[in-house]
């Protein structure tokens, strides 16, 4: 073969990888992911549930300069597949998702990073997948129980203004939210996302995309909630052998109360909180979270 046909093939195969999308079938379902950057591969998570990963991954372009950041919707989320068995709506098949979407992508070993309730799904992966983990990041992550849950939304509760509190009634009494309106549940979360954020003029910043048939995606999430009202998963933290970084914004009252839990229950974690934020410290202090997630990785061995 000619030399410089060979050294063109090299180069194009060592250059960096172009971002890419697509549907996996994963575990009786499909599953949307899109694979921005280069680098180690990192699986993210994203919160909600209902959600999907389209208010994230605007925010991680910096961090997708030294990793392959790999982002997916969730079963029954965003892009992917909403037609699913009602039965397979457990917790255990959204963690086995995780490990399915690994093993078709081709990948060994992973870093993991969960956010909201992506987080604590995230916590649950490195708990039953050790050994495919190779760091994991839980940000601003749902507790690790419910009743921790429970109390840190009663402090998010009592932040709510009386302002606020009277728009969100007036939102509910409309027709159209009675009506199942997409609109007005939009309205509503923009509402109860302000005592999420410091400052709350960043709140245009997060765009989250709901789809149409929010209502009905929401319907079938409800076969999640009898394990939702019952988990904990406390006691199994100690069983997350891989180096975790636990970063909060420093507004989420979760620095004080699931925080902690976190930290002690994962040996080998640091907890970083980032000044100036709440529940998005991606998008209130980018610079300060995507420097503390780049020093974490760079220390992983």
């Amino acid at each position: 073969m000619n030399k410089l046909l060979v050294m063109l093939l090299l180069i194009s195969c060592s250059g960096p990888k172009a971002d890419e999308e697509g549907l996996l079938a994963v575990n009786g379902t499909s599953l949307y992911y899109r694979a921005i950057g280069q680098g180690e591969p990192v699986i993210i998570i994203h919160g909600g549930p209902v959600l999907d990963q389209s208010y994230m991954i605007d925010h991680f372009k910096e961090l997708a300069k030294n990793h392959r950041l790999i982002f997916y919707d969730q079963r029954a989320s965003g892009k992917s597949t909403v037609a699913v068995d009602t039965a397979s709506m457990t917790m255990k098949n959204m963690v086995d998702d995780i490990d399915q979407l690994r093993q078709k992508l081709g990948l060994d070993q992973v870093h993991i990073f969960g956010h909201s309730w992506g987080g604590m799904l995230a916590a649950q992966y490195a708990i039953e997948y050790p050994l495919k983990v190779k760091s994991l990041v839980l940000c601003d992550a749902m507790p690790p129980s419910f009743r921790l849950w429970n109390e840190e939304e009663q402090v998010l509760a009592q932040r709510t203004s009386a302002y606020d509190s009277l728009l969100e009634d007036e939102i509910k009494a409309q027709e159209g939210f009675k009506n199942k309106e997409v609109k007005w549940v939009d309205s509503l979360m923009k509402i109860s996302f302000k005592s999420q954020f410091e400052d709350t003029t960043k709140l245009a910043l997060l765009k989250i995309k709901l789809p149409q048939d929010y209502f009905q995606r929401s319907k079938i999430f409800e076969h999640i909630g009898p394990e939702l009202f019952a988990f904990d998963i406390t006691l199994q933290l100690e069983k997350i052998i891989v180096p975790t970084l636990i970063i909060y914004g420093d507004q989420e009252p979760a620095t004080e109360i699931s925080g902690p839990i976190y930290k002690n229950g994962i040996a080998n974690s640091q907890l970083v909180i980032i000044p100036h934020s709440g529940h998005f410290p991606f998008i209130e202090q980018p610079l300060r979270f995507n420097l503390a997630v780049q020093a974490f990785w760079n220390g992983i061995h």
